[in-house]
């Protein structure tokens, strides 16, 4: 009998398209079933209440980093197992589960991070799953045999993914400032630049308790983490103090009615006081320095702040020669935004010299142009302040603005004027804004 070639040829054609369409219909429906399996298990990880644990020497963590990876490796062992080692599929179901364990931490990470306790187990937990990422994924490499293009394509997603747990560990380590002001604003926030501070806190007392305060967390900080998150910790508890003394101060300017006279009693000594402040706290932080090197760069810039606050109150209430403007442009180019840098300098003639704020800001409008050419503004703060890295609560800019969105003080400005500078304010600073607000 006489094969016919041309429709054996089409025949066999058509059993190869099938076959190859049947292989990638299997293949849709295990990437379909690997993507729903890992969206099951990560869901019922990070939605159930993880176990506490504390080492002999003190360090917090929980069961997470476990029992993330328990499934995770068990799944990757699984499909391993059931697919070639060469297989397409395989490296499409790794990129998948390691993509949605990325999506899910994204999205999950802020539910850990409650109090300080929580921080702290949070920052160990999230170094560990890097390491324990780079662990799963370099056993896989090792197993399998995948081209250079697979193994770029694995690599540039587990990547991905440690970056993420890796900057997840530094964020939670930094964000414990949140709980530790917490009493503090509550204990020394209230007395601070009040009459009682000073009249007679003549040694400096609540500068003194704030520090002390920071010691005893320093100290709990040591024993929950390790030593390389708790300098993380310690920058932001030193930027965080920072931020509360001034806030402090503009908040005493706020509720300062008086267009006469100054906040103060006895402004020369309320400029001492701050010196003082200034010194003890500055001392508490340098004295770490030794066993903390990295801090050292930053007391310099931070302080800054603080100096040139002090400076600027004593130009305004005549106990300093030196000119207002150069210590407004050290301001400016720190905010980096005109708007601001008017606000606070305003406030702080309001605090001591208060006949002379229209003065004050009409110097300050008189330097815009300068100033803006100095230090204009930075067109990448918007998307800095809403990366899910930053940390809030740590920038003198930020704590400002929270300031006067809500501010209810009758300023030398337009209300037009104010009212243009707050809106460009929420643009930038949308959710600290909102945030502001809600307080009132």
């Amino acid at each position: 009998k006489t094969v016919n070639m041309q429709n054996a040829t089409e025949s066999l054609a058509w059993v190869n398209n099938m076959l190859w369409e049947v292989h990638r219909l299997a293949q849709e429906e295990f990437l379909v079933r690997t993507r729903s399996q890992t969206d099951e298990w990560l869901d019922k990880v990070y939605g159930s209440e993880s176990v506490k644990n504390q080492s002999s020497e003190g360090k917090l963590t929980t069961s997470l980093c476990e029992d993330v990876f328990s499934f995770s490796s068990v799944q990757l062992r699984t499909i391993r197992e059931r697919l070639s080692k060469k297989s397409d599929a395989l490296i499409l179901a790794v990129c998948i589960i390691l993509s949605h364990m990325r999506s899910k931490q994204v999205h999950a990470r802020d539910n850990f991070l409650q109090d300080l306790e929580t921080c702290c187990a949070a920052s160990n937990d999230f170094t560990r799953m890097s390491e324990k990422c780079e662990d799963m994924i370099s056993e896989l490499m090792s197993q399998c045999e995948f081209s250079e293009d697979m193994t770029f394509t694995v690599e540039a997603t587990s990547d991905e993914l440690m970056g993420v747990y890796s900057s997840d560990a530094v964020y939670s380590a930094r964000s414990v400032h949140i709980y530790v002001f917490d009493p503090i604003e509550e204990e020394i926030g209230i007395r601070l630049f009040e009459e009682a501070w000073e009249e007679t806190m003549v040694d400096n007392d609540l500068a003194i308790s704030l520090v002390r305060t920071l010691e005893d967390f320093h100290e709990d900080l040591e024993h929950y983490m390790d030593d390389f998150m708790v300098v993380k910790s310690m920058m932001s508890l030193m930027s965080a103090t920072i931020i509360f003394y001034a806030k402090c101060l503009l908040q005493r300017a706020e509720k300062h009615r008086n267009n006469k006279r100054p906040f103060f009693g006895d402004v020369k000594k309320a400029l001492d006081r701050m010196t003082g402040d200034i010194k003890v706290m500055r001392d508490y932080f340098e004295g770490l320095v030794p066993q903390m090197p990295s801090l050292k760069k930053n007391i310099e810039k931070d302080f800054e702040i603080l100096a040139t606050i002090h400076e600027l109150m004593s130009v305004a209430a005549g106990f300093s020669v030196s000119d207002a403007e150069d210590f407004i442009l050290v301001l400016q180019k720190r905010v980096r935004d005109v708007g601001i840098t008017k606000h606070i300098v305003g406030d702080l003639w309001h605090l001591v010299a208060p006949t002379e704020e229209r003065y004050v800001w009409e110097l300050v409008e008189s330097m815009e142009e300068q100033l803006m050419a100095i230090a204009p503004v930075d067109d990448a703060l918007a998307l800095e302040v809403n990366d899910r890295s930053y940390v809030k609560g740590l920038r003198l800019d930020e704590m400002a603005v929270k300031l006067y969105v809500k501010s209810r003080r009758n300023r030398p400005i337009k209300a037009t004027a104010v009212e243009s500078i707050v809106k460009n304010w929420r643009t930038t600073w949308s959710a600290g804004a909102e945030e502001g607000n809600d307080e009132e």
